[in-house]
């Protein structure tokens, strides 16, 4: 069956790229789509066929290979997703819930996603997902769903983050479904390559065998390494523990660094002691230690400077964020904020969740407490700041 790419889709703010250059596992999304069409089975086309039925999806829609395949069995139609736990998690700024730019067009039919919708059982595992500290138990609400065939598409910036983690989510579902449907032999070719590699049954040991580290990368051995994807020419300092991440070609992650379920695209660096958990960093950016940064995305060559924090926990009400259409609920509590391509954000930089910094901009913090002049008279333990000025006794 061929396959036709639609272009459907804006530019996502505060980025200002085409959805298919959104790095997803920092590939391109057009490059992962065209992955996933030939992984499916599939072959994707400049036309579409006039002889025969074909499948067409929409430039901003990222897939899976199993996703494709089950849906391309069945007959004409647009795809319908109706499991309530996926689409709680995945629904909020898409432009129809439940309903996605992947159809099947009948022979002689033009491209498009008009018609009946058809409903696809995605067969997902249903996990309860517990709060880490019950001051967070509103921002859980109910089963995560995952599986090896999911989707989801590029609406707004927050989708960056959330694409990239289904997207770390099906590859571990992928190996998941391998290891189970695999027979005894089976299980002994996958198990034995990683017993080599770590020369050890310790889990941690194990952990860091799961996936090979090229020759090129440097890795300080006292560093954490579990279940990641390592580029060339990485460098990972000491103590920095790193899981379930992907670390682009040339990335650097200095000393005492933590790393969960993160993108890390070619040349970016994640500073000393940092805290990066569930965020994307475009090729360049330079993300310091500031306040620790969750559910993030940090454009091209973008800088965040130590002492910066970007909150990313609702107790109130749901985050609502900035669209083309004006703002929106994201019906959810849990969000950081997006830094443009080329934006730098200075020290003391407080940046509330929800909120997009615009491409190239440059933002430092209120400096009326900043000490910018000593008098002759500052010394000794009788002193103070007014107005960027260090003063001694009796000066006024």
């Amino acid at each position: 069956m061929f396959a036709v790419r639609v272009a459907v889709g804006r530019e996502l703010g505060p980025f200002g790229d085409a959805p298919g250059a959104t790095p997803i596992l920092n590939v391109p999304l057009a490059e992962a789509q065209a992955l996933a069409v030939a992984a499916a089975g599939l072959t994707l086309a400049d036309a579409a066929p006039v002889d025969e039925p074909y499948l067409c999806f929409g430039a901003c829609t990222w897939f899976t290979a199993d996703l494709l395949r089950r849906f391309a069995s069945g007959g004409p139609g647009r795809l319908q997703v109706d499991d309530p736990d996926f689409l709680r998690d995945t629904s909020p700024l898409q432009p129809e819930r439940g309903l996605y730019f992947v159809a099947i067009r009948a022979p002689g039919q033009p491209p498009g996603f008009d018609g009946p919708a058809r409903v696809l059982d995605l067969g997902l595992r249903h996990t309860p997902a517990k709060a880490p500290h019950p001051a967070f138990a509103h921002a859980y609400r109910g089963e995560v769903a995952l599986g090896p065939a999911m989707v989801h598409e590029l609406w707004h910036w927050s989708h960056v983050t959330r694409v990239n983690l289904l997207a770390l989510a099906a590859q571990a579902e992928d190996a998941r479904a391998t290891w189970e449907s695999g027979g005894v032999f089976a299980r002994l070719g996958l198990v034995l390559p990683v017993l080599w590699r770590a020369k050890s049954v310790h889990p941690a040991a194990l952990a860091r065998a799961l996936l090979p580290i090229p020759r090129s990368a440097k890795v300080h051995p006292t560093a954490v390494i579990e279940a990641c994807v390592i580029d060339e020419d990485v460098e990972i300092g000491p103590f920095a523990c790193v899981r379930g991440s992907v670390l682009g070609r040339g990335c650097k992650v200095d000393a005492y660094a933590s790393l969960n379920l993160a993108v890390v695209g070619p040349g970016a660096q994640v500073g000393r002691g940092a805290m990066v958990n569930l965020c994307v960093l475009y090729a360049g950016a330079f993300v310091s230690s500031g306040g620790g940064f969750q559910m993030c995305v940090f454009g091209r060559d973008s800088f965040v400077a130590m002492t910066a924090t970007m909150l990313d926990l609702s107790f109130g009400r749901t985050i609502r964020v900035d669209t083309d259409e004006g703002r929106a609920d994201t019906d959810g509590y849990f969000l950081g904020g997006a830094i443009g391509h080329g934006a730098k954000i200075g020290a003391g930089v407080r940046i509330g969740y929800g909120v997009a910094i615009p491409n190239g901009t440059l933002l430092v913090a209120p400096s009326g407490d900043l000490v910018r002049r000593v008098e002759p008279s500052a010394t000794g333990d009788a002193v103070w700041a007014v107005d960027g000025v260090a003063r001694g006794r009796g000066t006024g």
